[in-house]
């Protein structure tokens, strides 16, 4: 692909993260569809302007309320008015003025150089605060413990005050109450009395007057005390200037509009009449509602149709959704992109057709519109996603082109919906068992074919006769049906890249082992290699068992230890000499150049572009768990290791897929210490394995039930029977950490 159509591709795909939000994404989509579904239409307005003089009496030729707008403004500004002030309220000023305290004397408390700046600088820096020498000296000289205790004392007597820098700000809203948002919750609102509260100076006096009845005879220490904490008196309480904004606009948009009524007969103005600015908004008010009452009352009507009928469809793929790696925002995306651009077919074969027809008027504009690929929404939503949104989606827009073709063809409204159904249904039957790149194109022969046989019948039922026009019709509504397969292949590629998509076909092209990457783990790691295609084995099984997608597990088996090529020799299955180079290296060391085969293999991934469901299967396929062998080895060592430092570092398997492959690759790497095993031995160590994975909590996030975990077990004993059957009994326990050697 040229530098330019990945610049373009990569584009849309920071517009796809910035709307990976439903709401975004739903309101997006039914703005652009709505729009849309507007048609062209040009209307003459015999229009006046301000200061024009009536060429005749006009009255208004319907009923209507008008929105007065200086009646409505003074109303939003006394909702303004009446917006109750909210200030910030720093609860726990006080607390942190009095840590402050506690540190800053700490630095002088038993100090031999207390009257150096460096140690007077520290001092009032930890505070925050201006130094001052002259106050400092005081308080060294007189007793910094006992002055430390009374300006706490003194500060705690405003705790339980509402302080502000000056309460003329407060008293200039014309409400009496005042709301008082805490900083330390960010939910809690109180509401108090504009009385309640106090300016800086008050606060002063309050402070001053505690430390003076507490410091009665001892005038000294009351006036250094005060003078250095009348300092620290600051405000608790500061304007909200966001949450005031907020309350503004939540106001304003609650002002109910006033409207005054024209009635049907009125007169507006009279022959000869100046157009004021007044009479200038009825007269628009009136014919804006002329203009538009005819054609948006329709449009209004399709629009709300459509929307019946996604949400009735939207209620239903809820229930009937299979569980699914693709986010409900991708799926929202996917299939708001699918039927705009279906939408913006159907404009444009019904504008090609409306051309046609003028140009052309014995030409039939019927056939245009069979023409339409209305199978392509269908195919495409069954590669993407799945079979349940592609039949949604098929009803949907069969019943989408009834409302935007069959009101302006010439087909009746019942056949343009039966006729886009069964293509679609046709074209989702075709590809539904094997999405294959040559069964897609074969799915285009399917449509064209039921287009054939479906135009034939709209001949029988309306009893025309088979003449040249059948031929015609016919042509197009083939070419519909065969052009359908050309515009999915062309456009596929582009959503699976922009969405970045497993989807079945790139997984069977990359699960294809003569691909260069797997040739080259096959090579370099024969050992790795062989494991993979086991545990492949084992994960396609267990995927079957439980309904998981068995083609994701296999193929992401063939790949979840790609990250070995990297350094082959450090995984004990790639030792065929005998040599282990972690004899040689300390545990902690040899832990780390296990634990970044997930990391090389990432990295390998993102190069090769494999898909985002390979990546997360080779980042989630050891979840947290403990590199035992490593760990034990380094506690034998008297080393005292941290567990932390010898767990993966994740995440943990987020789906059933990538939890059945962390288990698998567990069960397939322990079955080759076994010796001799029965089937008794086998079952017994797989379900110690699959119960130590689910003890240690690493399938607490994927969507793996006990049930599920039973059938993936008695998967695994089956597979692992058929590969031992020839051995006999081992009766002996073994441990051993997956990768670990």
């Amino acid at each position: 692909m040229s530098k330019i159509g990945l610049s373009i591709l990569n584009f849309f795909k920071k517009i796809i993260s910035f709307l990976d939000n439903r709401y975004i994404i739903i309101g997006s989509f039914f703005v652009i569809v709505a729009i849309l579904m507007i048609p062209k239409r040009s209307v003459n307005v015999y229009n006046l302007k301000v200061g024009d003089v009536a060429p005749k009496t006009i009255r208004s030729e319907i009923s209507i309320l008008v929105k007065d707008k200086e009646a409505t403004q003074k109303r939003i500004q006394n909702a303004l008015n009446n917006v109750v002030p909210i200030l910030n309220y720093d609860n726990l000023l006080i607390d942190r003025l009095e840590k402050k305290l506690d540190k800053a004397f700490s630095l002088i408390q038993n100090r031999d150089n207390n009257y150096t700046n460096p140690v007077m600088n520290e001092f009032f820096k930890s505070i925050g605060i201006k130094p001052d020498k002259a106050i400092y000296l005081r308080i060294v000289k007189l007793n910094p413990s006992l002055i430390l205790k009374y300006a706490k004392l003194s500060l705690d007597s405003l705790k339980d005050y509402y302080i502000v820098s000056s309460l003329s700000k407060i008293y200039k809203f014309p409400k009496n109450i005042i709301k008082i948002h805490y900083l330390d919750k960010s939910n809690v609102f109180v509401t108090i009395p504009k009385t309640s509260i106090i300016g800086i100076e008050r606060a002063k006096i309050i402070a001053y007057n505690r430390l003076k009845n507490a410091l009665r005879n001892n005038a000294a220490l009351r006036s250094i005390t005060w003078d250095f904490i009348s300092r620290l008196i600051t405000p608790n309480l500061s304007y909200d200037s966001i949450d005031m904004e907020k309350a503004k606009e939540f106001a304003k948009k609650n002002v109910a509009p006033v409207y005054f009524k024209i009635s049907k007969g009125e007169v507006i103005v009279r022959e000869g009449d100046i157009i004021t600015r007044s009479k200038y908004a009825e007269l628009n008010a009136i014919r804006s509602t002329q203009q538009n009452q005819n054609i948006y009352v329709k449009i209004v009507a399709k629009f709300i149709i459509f929307i019946i009928i996604f949400f009735v469809l939207y209620r239903i793929y809820k229930q009937i959704r299979p569980k699914s790696k693709i986010k409900e925002n991708i799926i929202a995306l996917i299939s708001a992109s699918l039927i705009i651009l279906q939408i913006i077919t159907y404009k444009l074969i019904l504008y090609i057709s409306n051309i046609v027809s003028y140009s052309s008027p014995d030409f039939s504009k019927l056939a245009i519109i069979f023409s339409t690929p209305f199978a392509f929404i269908s195919i495409m939503s069954l590669l993407l996603v799945d079979f349940e949104i592609s039949l949604c989606l098929t009803i949907l827009m069969s019943l989408t082109a009834w409302l935007m073709i069959g009101l302006n063809g010439q087909a009746s409204q019942f056949f343009i919906a039966v006729y886009a159904f069964f293509g679609g249904i046709i074209g989702l039957l075709a590809v539904y068992k094997e999405k294959s790149r040559s069964n897609i194109m074969k799915s285009g022969v399917y449509v064209a074919s039921s287009n054939i046989v479906l135009i034939v019948l709209f001949y029988m039922l309306n009893g025309n006769s088979f003449d040249s026009g059948i031929i015609i019709d016919l042509s197009f509504g083939a070419a519909g049906g065969l052009v359908t397969p050309i515009i999915v292949s062309g456009i596929f590629p582009v959503f699976e890249y922009v969405f970045n998509i497993s989807t079945d076909m790139k997984l069977l092209e990359i699960g294809n082992l003569n691909n260069p990457l797997l040739k080259e783990l096959a090579i370099k790691t024969p050992g790795t290699y062989h494991h993979s295609i086991v545990v492949s084995s084992l994960a396609e099984a267990a995927a079957s068992a439980i309904g998981a997608n068995s083609l994701l597990a296999k193929v992401g088996s063939y790949y979840h230890d790609i990250g070995k090529i990297k350094k082959p020799i450090y995984f004990v299955e790639n030792q065929a000499d005998g040599i282990n180079p972690h004899d040689k290296l300390k545990p902690s060391m040899s832990a780390l150049i296990i634990m970044n085969h997930v990391k090389y293999g990432v990295e390998i991934a993102k190069k090769y572009k494999l898909s985002s469901s390979i990546i997360d299967i080779i980042q989630e396929h050891h979840g947290t768990t403990l590199i035992k062998y490593f760990y034990n080895k380094a506690k034998e060592a008297g080393l005292n290791p941290k567990e932390e430092d010898f767990r993966y570092p994740g995440p943990k398997p987020q789906t059933k897929e990538a939890g059945i492959i962390m288990i698998a690759d567990e069960v397939e790497a322990a079955s080759k210490t076994l010796s001799n095993p029965t089937s008794k031995h086998l079952e017994e160590y797989v379900r110690k394995i699959v119960r130590d994975i689910f003890l240690d909590g690493q399938l607490d996030e994927c969507e793996l039930t006990l049930k599920d975990l039973n059938s993936i077990t008695d998967s695994f004993i089956n597979v692992l029977v058929g590969i031992f059957h020839h051995r006999i009994e081992y009766d002996q326990e073994v441990k051993i950490d997956n990768d670990n050697k």
